[in-house]
């Protein structure tokens, strides 16, 4: 599972936007969320994310890999080093 961390006025948010929906459409089988940090600042808070975008890659509901700014590589490298792809 991939957790989008974004806030609506965040710039970098909204170029990182289309590069997500790319990846959620090429891999089906791993699930995409996106959380607001303004709308649910506890959450934010419970998993330490303090810049935006921040990208937690989850297996078995456990952090393997956070990719923090708009880093397209970086994300698209941990992706697939972590086997979130086949």
């Amino acid at each position: 599972m991939v957790i989008d961390y974004i806030a609506s006025w965040c710039g970098p948010c909204k170029f990182m936007e289309p590069i997500i929906k790319t990846m959620a459409s090429k891999y089906t089988d791993v699930g995409f969320v996106k959380i607001d940090v303004d709308e649910l600042s506890d959450v934010a808070q419970e998993y330490d994310v303090q810049a935006m975008p921040t990208f937690l890659l989850l297996k078995q509901g456990k952090e393997v890999e956070r990719v923090v700014r708009a880093k397209k590589d970086e994300l698209e490298k941990r992706f697939r080093y972590t086997g979130h792809c086949k």
